[in-house]
């Protein structure tokens, strides 16, 4: 056998046993035991959330219009955030969205990890605030039961491996904010619980229009999408508690821009529009930041 044939031999054999060594549709992300006890938490999840509809579904004669509204959004939230945790579970790469256009690169599946987190962050607020919801109108079942879901998305938030380490904003150099639709954006990611007119809904998500928040510092709304925000906030003379998921792994720099500037535009007043470069500058500043701010942070700086 001549060398030629002995380095294919070889090549062909080392092959073979990567092959063998891999499995469709699995990941290396996890371990099989943080796997089996993800995916046993989302199972007893998936259960009572149906429950949680079913009892939705005998009480819409009682529920104002704008609560039965929040309802539709969740279940919208809940069909995106089934796709994420899917695709993360299967071990795919995740793929980023650049207006309507795919980028040529996946994040790969710490990116894709960080995404199904952010989507568990954000259902767990959606859950705890329609909890809140519930309780203020002396509905304990419902308020129980949308606390029960809030509390089991943050346990799953806790499964998901390497969620405390930074990861890198997935953003486009050559992209350009002013070629995006700001308004398409904010109806793809804001709009199911900040209402379709960012208007907000009252005692429960706070409005984006003519914000303090959106409108004054560009800095400051860029920090919030880039890490999110937790605790209390005083939005137009209006305290609200919840939770404001990062959506650093779901937008790139050129999005978070185009959609604040979309809604600065969209304020009364004149603001200064968010460029590419003033996110990728907040984020190159806090590249090491991995928890959501506070009001008193953001204010502080």
């Amino acid at each position: 056998m001549n060398r030629m044939n002995i380095r294919f031999t070889l090549i062909t054999i080392s092959l073979l046993v990567f092959l063998s060594s891999c499995q469709m549709g699995r990941s290396d992300y996890m371990s099989e035991e943080q796997r089996k006890e993800l995916e046993t938490a989302y199972d007893s999840l998936q259960s009572n959330y149906k429950m949680l509809l079913a009892n939705y579904e005998g009480a819409t004669d009682t529920l104002p219009s704008d609560i039965q509204s929040l309802y539709s959004q969740m279940q919208n939230m809940h069909s995106e955030m089934d796709v994420s945790h899917r695709q993360m579970m299967a071990g795919n790469m995740g793929r980023h969205m650049q207006g309507d256009n795919m980028m040529a690169e996946g994040m790969g599946r710490h990116m894709q990890g960080h995404m199904t987190g952010e989507w568990y962050s954000q259902m767990m607020g959606m859950h705890e605030q329609m909890a809140r919801l519930h309780q203020q109108m002396g509905q304990q079942n419902m308020a129980r039961m949308n606390r029960r879901l809030s509390e089991e998305y943050g346990k799953m938030i806790k499964m998901i491996p390497d969620l405390d380490e930074p990861t890198e904003i997935p953003f486009n150099e050559e992209g350009d904010p002013t070629l995006l639709n700001g308004e398409s954006l904010f109806s793809q990611n804001c709009a199911s619980c900040h209402g379709g007119n960012a208007e907000g809904v009252s005692g429960a998500f706070p409005p984006l229009l003519n914000s303090e928040w959106i409108t004054g510092d560009k800095s400051t709304p860029i920090r919030i999408l880039l890490h999110g925000l937790q605790g209390e906030i005083e939005v137009q003379g209006q305290t609200y508690q919840g939770i404001m998921p990062s959506f650093k792994a779901r937008l790139s720099a050129a999005e978070i821009a185009s959609l604040l500037t979309y809604l600065r535009e969209k304020s009364d007043g004149d603001y200064p529009t968010v460029s590419q470069q003033d996110v990728v500058e907040v984020a190159n500043s806090f590249s090491n930041r991995t928890t959501p701010w506070s009001a008193s942070e953001l204010n502080k700086n």
